[in-house]
């Protein structure tokens, strides 16, 4: 397989860490090519409605390459999974692709991150009715915010040149700076984000029709990413609506749970020593 044909720059997580944000700021880049659709779940350990057309368990990486066919000379080819953090395919198979992709993780302080995930599947997908309490002691969900837990084999299969890591609390504080760090990673001309007007992508909204956003979902990878921010302000006047406050009683459960998160905190600071976590504290 030709590597010119295939990314060699991946945003691989985590989910709820401002990654549909980022993939937008970064496709903006002159010198980067998105895929057409941030998410291709190409190396997902499942087939799901996301990736049937193109999925590692049943088809190649010519399948895979698809996605990047209109980057023709571009130095960087991207696309954004954030699931992959957790997705024993990805760690397989994206180390070893002969792009050698260079992988840049988002990491949100784990009790915020998992109460932001639990809200976006209550109120917008609504696939489950749980209360917070409940949500939050389930163990496969709260292993998702030990970072250190994934991060470590990551770091063993690429090496530490080939992984970028940013704090979602760094990339709100400072995006500008954030981002600009990315672009140096990724070897692009961090100026272009100097005067870069930052919008932000897939904040979490109520969905009044679930039917309509799976629709926009599949038509994505048909409309261009300019196109694709001018249309987003329309679509959510037309599609979102307010979410409902929080309930009073989450914030002492979450605050428990940001507790219970410390030694996976001080193992993700071991593996990265200049990771700036302070704000998690």
């Amino acid at each position: 397989m030709d590597p010119n044909r295939l990314p060699n720059a991946i945003v691989a997580g985590a989910p709820k860490c401002g990654t549909s944000s980022l993939y937008f700021w970064l496709a903006a880049h002159p010198e980067i090519c998105a895929s057409p659709v941030k998410e291709t779940f190409f190396f997902a350990d499942e087939v799901n409605r996301f990736n049937q057309e193109a999925n590692v368990l049943t088809h190649s990486l010519d399948d895979y390459a698809t996605y990047f066919a209109k980057c023709g000379q571009s130095p960087v080819r991207l696309e954004a999974t954030a699931p992959y953090i957790y997705y024993q395919q990805a760690l397989r198979h994206i180390p070893r692709l002969a792009s050698a992709p260079k992988v840049l993780f988002v990491l949100r302080e784990p009790s915020a991150r998992l109460y932001s995930q639990y809200r976006f599947e209550r109120f917008r997908t609504k696939r489950i009715q749980e209360d917070w309490g409940t949500y939050a002691k389930r163990p496969d969900l709260r292993l998702h915010g030990n970072y250190a837990h994934y991060l470590k084999d990551w770091l063993a299969a690429l090496g530490p040149e080939r992984i970028h890591v940013c704090t979602f609390e760094a990339l709100v504080k400072d995006t500008a700076a954030s981002v600009q760090a990315m672009a140096r990673f990724l070897g692009v001309d961090p100026a272009f984000y100097a005067t870069y007007d930052f919008v932000q992508h897939n904040e979490t909204v109520a969905i009044k029709s679930k039917g309509m956003h799976r629709l926009g979902l599949k038509l994505q990878r048909y409309v261009p990413h300019a196109l694709q921010e001018a249309l987003l302000p329309i679509y959510l006047k037309i599609n979102a609506g307010k979410m409902p406050q929080k309930d009073p009683g989450d914030a002492a459960i979450t605050t428990a749970l940001k507790k219970d998160y410390a030694e996976s905190v001080a193992a993700l600071q071991a593996l990265f020593p200049d990771l700036d976590l302070r704000s998690w504290a």
